[in-house]
């Protein structure tokens, strides 16, 4: 077993990230740095915050132990730690999340548009030999900019709104490198705890193909900053486990 949320001090290179931000949201023009809008206690357990240029950043704070409240305000910024996990001997993850208010009317699939009130992400590491030209062709870029250690791939699990759970979408930003799993949407239980447990490595074979063999990182997001809208959204008790 392995918590997301142990009170362990590190000190993660934040801009190792960047390689999936430009796969994310924006291109890499519109990344910065910055921690204004994470609190200590968040920043003790090792999370640190990727902010955007000429966007208004979430703020992340921590509501108890393992768990982490985002308020996002027309406003789109994410958390991310580095993880060394073994995928093929911990292939699920769990974590339980809440969101306050119905997500605004979004469209995942189009860029301007692709709100989500909450989303959790996983990024896994280079892999060359199952990479496509695309990927291999911007590679050198990407380790250029921010080393060896950039992220290869992207898999994450959405807080949508009017999309039905269990669809998949290609980012609007990252198309096949960065593959989205909806979770939630407006048709799902708002201000209680719902629970999530998912197989990494099964998940990653349906959208990718192939098996991973390790992860690199996990994110927390909000994005709100499209629809102009507010919401507050909670993230505890991750933690990879073998079943």
């Amino acid at each position: 077993m392995f918590y997301i949320f142990q009170n362990k001090k590190t000190a993660p290179r934040w801009y190792i990230i960047a390689g999936l931000v430009f796969f994310v949201h924006y291109n890499i023009s519109h990344l910065k740095s910055g921690f204004a809008e994470i609190s200590e206690s968040v920043e003790k357990l090792g999370w640190r915050e990727i902010q955007f240029v000429d966007k208004k950043s979430n703020r992340f704070s921590r509501c108890g132990q393992g768990c982490i409240q985002v308020d996002s305000d027309s406003a789109v910024s994410m958390i991310q730690r580095s993880l060394k996990i073994d995928i093929t001997e911990k292939k699920f993850l769990s974590w339980e999340w809440k969101l306050a208010a119905p997500p605004a009317p979004s469209d995942l699939a189009r860029k301007g548009k692709d709100d989500r009130p909450l989303a959790v992400y996983v990024t896994f590491p280079f892999d060359y030999q199952n990479a496509s030209m695309s990927e291999r062709a911007m590679r050198p870029l990407l380790e250029f900019s921010y080393g060896s250690e950039a992220p290869g791939r992207v898999l994450s699990y959405i807080w949508a709104s009017a999309e039905s759970k269990g669809k998949v979408i290609e980012s609007p930003f990252g198309g096949a490198q960065h593959k989205m799993i909806v979770k939630r949407n407006n048709r799902s239980r708002l201000g209680a705890w719902l629970e999530e447990k998912v197989n990494v490595v099964a998940d990653y074979k349906d959208v990718f193909g192939g098996e991973p063999k390790s992860v690199s990182h996990i994110l927390i997001s909000s994005d709100t900053d499209d629809t102009l809208s507010f919401n507050t959204g909670f993230v505890k008790n991750m933690q990879f486990t073998p079943h």
